[in-house]
């Protein structure tokens, strides 16, 4: 199939929407056999522990890409504690994804 970039957030914590979406979402974003698996684990420095899995192709470039924040709940990650819905002391969900996908910006 067609391999579409794909970063998932989800926290293991989340009431709202099941945490097995998030998982869900990043299989089915898998283009197929191919591709190796990193796994690193971390702690944001507001203190929230995450887990990366980072499905990469050949090239070693991430084409799928999943955090699990844990014991975050339903909430944007590092979010401005101004807001509602926000978890300002997990990593930066926005930082990440701008990261993430200009990893793969298309020439134009």
């Amino acid at each position: 199939g067609a391999r579409v970039p794909t970063i998932v957030f989800h926290g293991d914590g989340d009431r709202t929407v099941h945490p097995l979406n998030g998982e869900r979402v990043a299989a089915q974003a898998l283009p197929g056999p191919g591709l190796t698996e990193t796994v690193t684990r971390g702690e944001s420095p507001g203190g929230i522990g995450w887990t990366r899995s980072v499905h990469a192709d050949a090239a070693g470039r991430g084409i799928v890409e999943k955090w699990v924040l844990h014991g975050a709940g339903h909430a944007w990650s590092g979010g401005s504690s101004d807001g509602s819905y926000t978890e300002p002391r997990g990593p930066d969900a926005s930082a990440e994804m701008l990261r993430f996908f200009r990893e793969h910006a298309r020439a134009g």
